[in-house]
């Protein structure tokens, strides 16, 4: 048996697994609703702290270790995964400057807004710079100079790797998620680093994704000799966790957002999505719905509310799911629904719509199923029609598939693919897994 100690630092949760080399299995897995919030901010900052994160970390890696579930000394690394964009600072102590400033933090609006779309180099970056980036943060931050001489920028799930084994440095699918890589050539793009003044040295030397980092520095019960691998970004380990190492299929996340990620094997840019890359070589191009699954708990708080002002009863949500399902499967009406009810990375301000009202079709059955069909044609119309031949499935996560079969039916009739539901069992943490162990040529 080879064991490897995978986590997932995700925003609302923190996951880990023991997976198992051999049959490709978690023989062990635990979570933890991420509790690092920081209250009090001003208006549009999001913000976690790194130490309670780290806290966390141990102790979920600590009761995988304690479930007996696997033999310690067959432990030979520990992989990660984390939330992605996000950017800390911290000293040559790795001890935190700054909290984690997150993918939803929004103080860089205005910066962002103010950038000319059409000489941004996207055929270099691969995304356009949206706010919660970490180059639109740290370009705040150099502005304000708030980046303390000798201070290292690095993701979330660097700080911990970098705890782990006392190495700070960071990888391809976290840099570019910052929006200021070359990612063709891994490298930072020193152009736009000037171009939004940010300091060269804050930021952190790149590794290779899913590659050897040091050796466990920290005493957490493991044996000599199990190292740290780099970090995967969570939308690439997700993709790997649910799809495998393999091209043949593309992943329709809806959760309360939506992504959906399509793997490619040469770089490429798309108007309607980012160029990402993966561990070995490979690319992922992602588009994204900034409201995706949350439409539906939209949908569901309007009628929980029309039914409390108009009767006085107070419906729990289940039931109203259970409702909203029953009427989209009986109706064969429905209204057309613009889903970007949060906007979008490219138009913030955009807002969702409501239209194709008759007086026969305006009823609760076809606003359900009108936004069901919204939230799955807004990701599915991102995608070229003539790149859909490259695939032969579609892997679907998140909630709003996996409690509505509808939905799931929804997306094969938009996308022309089989579509299968992913298991739903720490994809993320899992794909980071693999990731290293193919790394590290243990499968």
């Amino acid at each position: 048996m080879n064991i490897i100690l995978s986590l997932d630092i995700g925003t609302s949760k923190i996951a880990a697994v023991a997976f198992d080399c051999d049959s490709r299995q978690n023989v062990a897995v635990v979570s933890a609703v991420n509790q690092a919030m920081v209250d009090g901010l001003p208006e549009g900052w999001h913000e976690q702290s790194p130490e309670v994160i780290f806290k966390q970390c141990l102790e979920l890696l600590q009761q995988l270790m304690e479930s007996n579930k696997f033999s310690i000394d067959t432990v030979k690394t520990i992989a990660l995964s984390g939330q992605m964009h996000g950017v800390l600072l911290t000293d040559d102590d790795l001890e935190p400057l700054t909290n984690l400033i997150t993918w939803c933090d929004q103080r860089a609006v205005e910066l962002t807004a103010n950038i000319n779309r059409s000489d941004w180099p996207v055929d270099r970056t691969g995304c356009y710079l949206h706010p919660g980036y970490g180059g639109a943060t740290l370009a705040i931050l150099a502005a304000e100079n708030q980046i303390p001489s000798g201070a290292t920028a690095l993701t979330i799930a660097d700080y911990v790797v970098a705890k782990l084994c006392g190495v700070a440095a960071t990888e391809p699918t976290h840099a570019a998620s910052w929006g200021i890589m070359d990612i063709r050539n891994k490298c930072w793009d020193m152009e736009i680093i000037e171009r939004l003044q940010i300091p060269l040295e804050v930021l952190p030397k790149i590794n290779d994704s899913s590659s050897i980092m040091s050796g466990v520095t920290c005493d957490i019960g493991l044996p000599q000799g199990v190292n740290v691998c780099s970090p995967l970004g969570d939308n690439q380990a997700s993709f790997i966790g649910t799809c495998g190492l393999g091209n043949d299929a593309l992943l329709f996340n809806l959760g309360t957002g939506g992504q959906i990620s399509l793997p490619c094997q040469d770089f490429s840019v798309h108007e309607s999505l980012e160029t990402r890359p993966m561990p070995f070589g490979d690319f992922l191009l992602v588009g994204a719905s900034l409201c995706g699954g949350r439409s539906c708990a939209l949908l569901k708080d309007f009628f929980k509310d029309a039914v409390y002002k108009f009767t006085g009863k107070k419906l729990d949500d289940g039931e109203l799911y259970r409702i909203m399902d029953k009427m989209t499967v009986e109706t064969k009406q429905a209204l057309t629904v613009d889903t970007r009810f949060a906007g979008t990375r490219m138009n913030p301000s955009e807002c969702g719509a409501v239209s194709s009202i008759g007086v026969d079709n305006f009823t609760p059955a076809a606003l359900s199923l009108g936004f069901m069909q919204g939230m799955v044609k807004e990701l599915s119309e991102m995608v070229p029609p003539e790149m859909l031949d490259a695939f032969t499935k579609v892997m679907a996560s998140g909630n709003a598939v996996r409690k509505n079969p509808l939905v799931q039916q929804l997306i094969t009739e938009a996308l022309g693919l089989e579509c299968e539901l992913t298991s739903g069992k720490e994809e993320t943490a899992t794909g980071a897994a693999l990731a290293a162990a193919k790394s590290l040529e243990l499968i």
